[in-house]
């Protein structure tokens, strides 16, 4: 059933899963302050590493987590087992998404 939504509505359930949580603006030198409710919860300190995540138009900010770090580790060495060098694996990523994209959702 939530595929079959997905696929008419491939946004639908990000939507569903997105709750804007509060605004911030951007300070001096692109500083970003997160709000200490949101600190507490995902246990962000000073120094603590967040990704930059680009979704189309969207970015996120993601907490970094050492599940993540193990995860990409695991790519990386499927990768090199198949012999493909992480650095063209992600060269042709973008290419790859619209394709399957493409299959999946049809053309825009």
């Amino acid at each position: 059933m939530i595929a079959e939504i997905f696929k008419k509505e491939p946004w639908s359930i990000m939507r569903a899963a997105a709750r804007p949580i509060e605004a911030t603006r951007v300070g001096e030198n692109g500083r970003i302050a997160v709000p200490s409710s949101y600190r507490k919860q995902h246990k962000l300190s000073k120094g603590s590493e967040v990704l930059l995540v680009q979704l189309g138009e969207t970015l996120m900010v993601v907490p970094t987590d050492i599940a993540l770090d193990r995860l990409c580790d695991r790519i990386q060495g499927a990768l090199a087992g198949r012999g493909v060098a992480t650095d063209k694996a992600l060269k042709n990523l973008p290419q790859i998404r619209r394709r399957r994209f493409q299959r999946l959702y049809g053309k825009r």
